[in-house]
């Protein structure tokens, strides 16, 4: 090798003198053009290039290039007569060296050690580049072989370029000349970039179309930039029959594709997609009327087989469901290949195809939609027949998903079946009346046991947001009084999923166990005469359960009014029975009752606890409301330390626990009572606009605010609107993370609005003429100056006012929804989130990407011809960016003519909001 321009030598040690060469060639690997010229060590001479044994080579006998007759051997530099078979040169007696064993007749091949049969072949394993020194080791390709050693130097054909021998009649990274790369997809032919559309087959010009193919056996005559080299593929040829958009998939292959389309004339590529929805691809191209293209269908990462190749062009999506008999129980199978996604599923984050039906419950009661399929699937079930209309119930699954719902007589549902990335090619759809939910009525009895066996009972429910489970046993209990409760399965002889509902089998989920080691246990809060269904699940197992519950005593401790007071203890000595509303279970907690002497402002704090602490302040009893709930006062200080202040009445009670996410230990509970001050603190009167500046160091922290924890505290300002109309709030401008509050009429008002947007919180809200609200500037702890401003909203970015973007692409937008309004919502959501909307002119006709990708919620996008009375062009909830691998932004593509106007609406999911970034590119 070379270094720097110098030339190194390195001599064999005797460990390695076997070696047919023993020689070191010193090559520069830095410079193309430096001659490799190999320094060969003695008894080796240099034979043009490669360094030869003189005493034994018949190529280069005594002298380079003095050759031996075929009949003779070099010996000590000379060519003598070859002995008589069996003299003991040339091999073994069991044939050749390097005789690959075949009998029959294969051809003698010449018996010196160099000429070995080779793959049925005799071969020169000196020169030979696919049998270099010995069968099968094989050289470089373009490697020449010379001296039984594979030769830095390119055998005759072939071109050093870089590090590698290529040919450039047939390269297409350099065809031609080092370096001269061809488009993606374009083949080298004869030294020059060249498109062959053969073998391809012709698809005629027929949309929408379904083609049948197969990759298995073809061979690797194209490179989609997005396929990886050597995997076989199917082209076709399609001609577009008019202008237009067209779209190409193989969302019914199996195996993992990749999908090209090329230009006819030149095989420049137009585009390229591998895993659009799971494994499968889909592309779309802009064609000209009489345009032909080539499309390229490959595998990933060497996968082949059949496929269907499907030629659509995008339009409105219809809504097409087949209609089912009002009766119960019904089974039927079904297919989602070669359908549309036609229906936006919650609990459903990719564009899958949907199966879609319609059933009129015959009577008032409990129905169970139940798909069946031994791989992904989602089953949900909307209100109103339509494929937009609420969802009433959506279920994700693997194997079997079940969803039940309450219907009235009469009521009409669309049910779709899709499966999550890839078409399902069979699946079944069981409809029928649920039984009886809960299933027994345990009434209010406390201590009580029920047991029973789970054995032959339907799955109807999931329990724990389970995938799938097995049959479940649900039963009714109503809470006696004010406490928390204990439900415990154990004494069952199989691992129960217990899960806790409010009121009825198909309101929300309260809490939940799952525990395979231990037996699932349950504790939970309820009021007097608050009903809740108790779910006793399994993943698969049956057998006996046992089911006990009871009531503990919460709260432990009376403090009675006094304050100020200091207790003191250790949370070791009990259990863990609630949560706080600011952490969550895991740490046991010791429970006090705290009556408030008078009217004032309370606060209770755990300075001098030995561990991290929660301090968490309901309303009346443990089942009460949560008033205020705080995990470390100050986040950067002493973790041990929580506080929590508050306003509270005469003779009002709390329940005060001291709790911990995951510890236990000695804690100290102090608590102290002051006057309460001034709330709200100034009048700002009916001005607008307006801004008030100031500092929250020092303030009582008297408020909470819904949407952030406030442990800091706040600045109050009374504000009356002069006019009817909106109004937007923020503290745009100041130094601390705000959390800004709306309330009605004073500080203990209902709360209209709350931001907990950083040091921009903003919120719009439409008062009446003289209406009175009180504003407060909280923080989540930080003390520092902040700006309250006060002004009209112009109705920016809303139906009336949408922002204008200019007639260009690309370009990008930016903003936030944060504080605007929730007036619209598109067809696959944003019906809860506050939007902005946007005004579009597209430039020329043609095929338009709008995205928010790089925003930072989950967003919402939908475009509408025109403005907000238009129809609906295109929505899109989830896309996944590239480089990404969990969809939260969305993309969509709307044909458009030149100068047709647009209103995009940039929405969220559920009640997202946030910073966004709008792209329109075509």
């Amino acid at each position: 090798m070379t270094r720097d321009g110098f030339r190194f030598r390195y001599a064999l040690s005797p460990a390695v003198s076997w070696l047919p060469a023993a020689v070191l060639a010193v090559t520069s690997a830095c410079s193309s053009d430096v001659t490799s010229e190999p320094i060969c060590d003695a008894p080796y001479s240099n034979c043009g290039g490669v360094c030869v044994a003189l005493r034994s080579d018949r190529d280069h006998c005594g002298a380079c290039g003095e050759e031996c007759s075929s009949g003779e051997l070099c010996v000590a530099g000379a060519c003598e007569e070859r002995p008589s078979q069996g003299a003991g040169v040339g091999g073994s007696d069991g044939g050749p060296e390097g005789d690959d064993g075949a009998g029959g007749d294969l051809p003698e091949c010449d018996e010196t050690r160099h000429v070995k049969r080779c793959d049925g072949a005799c071969v020169d394993t000196r020169t030979d580049p696919n049998h270099c020194g010995r069968c099968g080791e094989a050289c470089d390709p373009g490697r020449a072989c010379a001296g039984s050693r594979c030769q830095p130097t390119c055998r005759e054909g072939f071109t050093r370029c870089a590090d590698a021998c290529v040919d450039l009649d047939a390269d297409p990274d350099h065809c031609g000349r080092c370096g001269h790369a061809c488009d993606p997809g374009q083949p080298c032919e004869a030294g020059s970039c060249g498109c062959s559309t053969e073998p391809s087959e012709d698809i005629g010009s027929t949309v929408p179309q379904r083609v049948s193919g197969t990759t298995s056996g073809a061979d690797d005559s194209r490179l989609p930039s997005c396929a990886a080299p050597g995997t076989a593929d199917h082209t076709f040829l399609f001609t577009a029959p008019t202008t237009g958009t067209y779209v190409f998939d193989t969302y019914e292959a199996p195996f993992d594709t990749t999908l090209a389309a090329l230009a006819a004339g030149t095989c420049a590529e137009l585009a390229c997609n591998d895993d659009a929805e799971g494994i499968q691809s889909e592309i779309s191209v802009d064609l000209l009327e009489g345009e032909s293209i080539l499309v390229v269908v490959s595998g990933a990462s060497g996968a082949e087989g059949d496929f269907t190749l499907r030629v659509t062009q995008p339009g409105p999506i219809e809504c097409a469901p087949t209609a089912l008999e009002p009766v119960v129980p019904q089974t039927l199978t079904g297919t989602t290949v070669g359908l549309a996604d036609s229906v936006y599923s919650d609990c459903d984050f990719s564009s899958s195809l949907d199966a879609t039906y319609t059933f009129t419950a015959p009577e008032a009661g409990s129905y169970v939609f139940s798909a069946r399929v031994p791989e992904e699937i989602v089953i949900d079930v909307l209100d109103g027949g339509t494929c937009d209309g609420d969802s009433l119930g959506c279920k994700y699954g693997y194997g079997q998903s079940n969803t039940m719902v309450e219907l009235e007589a009469e009521q009409t549902v669309l049910v779709a079946v899709s499966g999550p990335g890839s078409p399902l090619a069979r699946f079944a759809l069981d409809i029928f009346k649920a039984p009886p939910c809960p299933g027994e009525d345990l009434g209010s009895t406390v201590p009580q046991t029920v047991t029973g066996s789970n054995e032959g009972l339907p799955n109807v429910l999931s329990a724990c947001y389970a995938f799938s489970t097995g049959g479940e046993a649900t039963y009714g209990f109503t809470a006696p009084r004010d406490g928390v409760y204990l439900f415990d399965t154990e004494g069952s002889t199989f691992p129960v999923l217990l899960e806790v509902r409010r009121g009825s089998c198909t309101s929300e989920v309260v809490t939940c166990s799952d525990s395979e080691l231990s037996p699932a246990r349950i504790t939970t809060p309820l009021t007097a005469g608050e009903t809740a269904v108790i779910v006793l699940d399994t993943y698969s197992s049956t057998g006996d359960y046992q089911l006990e519950i009871s009531e503990i005593a919460c709260p432990l401790i009376d403090l009675g009014s006094t304050a100020p007071q200091t207790v003191t203890g250790t949370t070791a000595e009990f259990t863990d029975v609630l949560a706080p509303s600011c952490g969550y279970s895991g740490g046991p907690e010791v429970t006090y009752r705290f009556t408030a002497p008078a009217d004032g402002l309370y606060t209770f704090n755990t300075e001098g606890s030995a561990f991290d602490t929660t301090v968490d302040v309901r309303d009346g009893s443990c089942a009460g409301r949560s008033l205020r709930c705080n995990d470390n006062v100050d986040p950067t200080g002493e973790l041990t330390h929580s506080q929590v202040s508050l306003l509270l009445s005469a003779a009002q009670t709390v329940i005060v626990s001291v709790d911990s996410n995951y510890a236990s230990g000695e804690y100290t509970l102090n608590i102290a009572q002051q006057e309460a001050p001034p709330c709200p603190l100034l009048d700002l009167g009916s001005t607008v606009p307006q801004t008030v500046t100031g500092s929250n160091e020092g303030y009582p922290d008297l408020l909470t605010p819904e949407c952030g924890g406030g442990a800091g505290g706040e600045a109050t300002y009374r504000f009356t609107a002069p006019a009817e109309g909106y109004y937007v709030f923020d503290t745009a401008g100041s130094t601390i993370e705000t959390v800004l509050s709306v309330r009605e009429d004073s500080c203990g008002g209902p709360e209209l609005a709350c931001a907990n947007d950083g040091a921009g919180s903003r919120t719009i809200v439409w008062l009446e003429a003289e209406q009175t609200v009180v504003l407060s500037v909280d923080s989540n702890g930080d003390e520092g100056e902040y700006m309250l401003n006060v002004g009209q909203f112009d109705g920016s970015g809303t139906c009336g006012a949408p922002i204008e973007l200019a007639s260009v692409v690309p370009q990008t937008a930016t903003g936030t929804t944060r504080g605007s309004l929730d007036e619209r919502s598109g067809s696959c959501g944003g019906s809860s989130a506050p939007e902005v909307l946007y005004s579009f002119t597209a430039p020329e006709a043609g095929t338009y990407t709008i995205d928010t990708h790089d925003s930072d919620y989950d967003t919402v996008l939908a475009v509408f011809d025109g403005d907000c009375s238009g129809e609906e062009l295109e929505c899109s909830d989830d896309a996944i960016p590239e480089g990404e691998w969990f969809p939260v932004t969305s993309e969509l593509t709307v044909s458009l003519e030149a100068g047709q106007t647009i209103l995009i609406q940039v929405d969220g999911y559920d009640r997202d909001a946030g910073s966004y970034a709008l792209n329109i590119r075509r």
